[in-house]
């Protein structure tokens, strides 16, 4: 195969995964709390490239090739659901839940109370109160109020407080799916302008129109990659047919 062909199929891999992550994103677009992912590319040079013509033992050839998958972490848009349990953090931060694989952390802050009153996720995740442990919420309890901080307050008193927590790179927690982040960095406390608002939740921060035209952009780059690389295979067969009729 002949290097503008491998120039083109690098292109077209990248370009494949880049739709991926996008068409991932656009499902989860509905998702709350779901931070969208975008690709980081890099150029791969190689020195092999040998092809009859060139001057010398090889000249430079360019790839494409993907680097790294990153977290876009800016806020997604806050809705009111009026539900008591659904909170929203306004700024930086994640809740923190107790999952049979350890401790893992979220944005969607749709929690509610299990069999045995302990706060759950959607999943069953447990929601750790401050300190690791788990908050539960009194039988009965109906009035429920959670104040800036986390605080959550029923009729017969102060019942727990959420755990909020901030990391100082972002980019080192790491998706494990069920919406969640795990990472082996260690928390540091949130971010003091960080308030948590009730019977809100935050939304996906995908924004479909924006996804919607960068695919239809990347799907044409990629019709283009495949058109070379036909011309290509075309020009290769051409210049073998030449050479089997003079031989």
């Amino acid at each position: 195969m002949e290097n503008p062909s491998y120039i083109s199929l690098s292109l077209m891999s990248g370009l494949r995964r880049q739709l991926d992550v996008m068409a991932n994103n656009m499902a989860n677009v509905s998702t709350p709390g779901f931070q969208g992912e975008r690709i980081t590319f890099r150029t791969l040079v190689s020195d092999r490239a040998k092809t009859m013509g060139l001057e010398g033992g090889g000249q430079k050839t360019s790839f494409v090739t993907d680097a790294e998958t990153w977290r876009d972490t800016r806020p997604g848009p806050v809705e009111r659901t009026g539900n008591p349990l659904d909170v929203a953090l306004v700024g930086p931060g994640y809740f923190a839940l107790e999952t049979e694989d350890g401790v893992r952390y979220t944005r969607a802050g749709s929690f509610r109370p299990d069999s045995q009153g302990r706060l759950t996720n959607s999943s069953g995740a447990v929601v750790q109160g401050e300190g690791g442990a788990p908050l539960s919420i009194p039988q009965g309890e109906t009035s429920l109020e959670i104040d800036a901080r986390g605080t959550i307050v029923g009729k017969s008193g102060p019942i727990g407080k959420l755990r909020l927590v901030g990391f100082e790179d972002e980019q080192a927690l790491k998706k494990t799916g069920d919406n969640l982040l795990a990472t082996e960095a260690e928390p540091v406390p949130v971010d003091g302008r960080t308030r948590v608002a009730q019977g809100m939740i935050e939304g996906s921060n995908v924004q479909s129109v924006v996804e919607v035209t960068q695919m239809i952009e990347l799907m044409r780059r990629y019709q283009s990659a495949s058109k070379i690389l036909e011309q290509e295979h075309e020009r290769v067969r051409r210049a073998i047919e030449k050479l089997a009729r003079v031989a």
